[in-house]
């Protein structure tokens, strides 16, 4: 069994996640498509799938994917809009990436996207290898938003934040705890599984936001859940918004968004 986690970590958030997480670039798609030899045959695991941001996409390309996630909420909403887009080949199951099994049968990819980090990351990546076909491989790849990385040269980042720490402080929340780095870089973790490394790709593009879509995405994490505002909730929002109008009266922002990925061969 995993370790004990917070059950309040993505609390709320689903509707959010569905809705105001940012996808992958179909070019990304068509990259590992092309590097695993995916076709009708194939079947993709999505380990942390969240509402599907990935499971969705890959499930017009493949025969089947097994989208798992520990988060009943999020599941629920991958599911409906699943359901909305007439998908039928995903398979949803409620449990922890750590529980998984050969009772789910053999993949040819295995792709975690921004969900690695919560965890037990060697036990998770010897499981996958023992489930991956030979040729198959597993993909590590993140495009989070860096209002919580990298500020960059974003100005509006900067107000962000700033607003964020006035009502939850300056440490990083995570639901009812604390964000805590994880010790290893992913690179590590992956040159020390029986994965044979095989790329780091990464990918630069421009990413618009408005002022609604920022708050709607505040909301899908961890670090910024509705929750956590408490009873000051509309007062968050008032202040977010006239921070971000008075830096520009358009509401509108860009940034140059990264997807980076580690992918590794069996």
């Amino acid at each position: 069994m995993p370790k004990q986690r917070d059950q309040k970590l993505f609390k709320g958030a689903a509707w959010y996640y569905g809705r105001f997480r940012r996808g992958y670039p179909a070019s990304f798609y068509k990259y590992l498509t092309k590097l695993f030899k995916l076709n009708k045959e194939s079947r993709v695991l999505d380990l942390g799938t969240g509402t599907g941001q990935i499971a969705i996409p890959f499930s017009k390309i493949v025969k089947e994917v097994v989208a798992i996630d520990p988060n009943k909420e999020m599941l629920r909403e991958g599911k409906s809009l699943a359901k909305a887009k007439r998908i039928s080949n995903i398979f949803w199951k409620q449990i922890y990436a750590e529980q998984i099994s050969e009772k789910l049968g053999f993949f040819d990819l295995t792709t975690m996207g921004a969900s690695f980090h919560w965890m037990e990351q060697d036990k998770v990546l010897e499981k996958v290898y023992k489930i991956t076909k030979p040729g198959g491989g597993v993909v590590i790849f993140s495009n989070i938003s860096s209002i919580q990385r990298n500020l960059g040269n974003d100005p509006w980042k900067k107000v962000v934040l700033k607003i964020i720490k006035k009502y939850l402080g300056e440490k990083r929340r995570a639901g009812k705890g604390y964000f805590n780095e994880t010790k290893d870089r992913y690179e590590d973790v992956l040159a020390r599984s029986k994965f044979n490394v095989l790329a780091k790709y990464e990918d630069k593009y421009t990413q618009n936001w408005d002022v609604h879509s920022i708050i709607g995405f505040l909301y899908s994490t961890s670090f910024a859940a509705r929750w956590l505002f408490g009873n000051r909730i509309e007062e968050f929002e008032d202040d977010l918004r006239k921070g971000l109008l008075k830096l520009n009266k358009t509401g509108k922002f860009t940034e140059t968004a990264v997807l980076e990925a580690l992918i590794g061969k069996k």
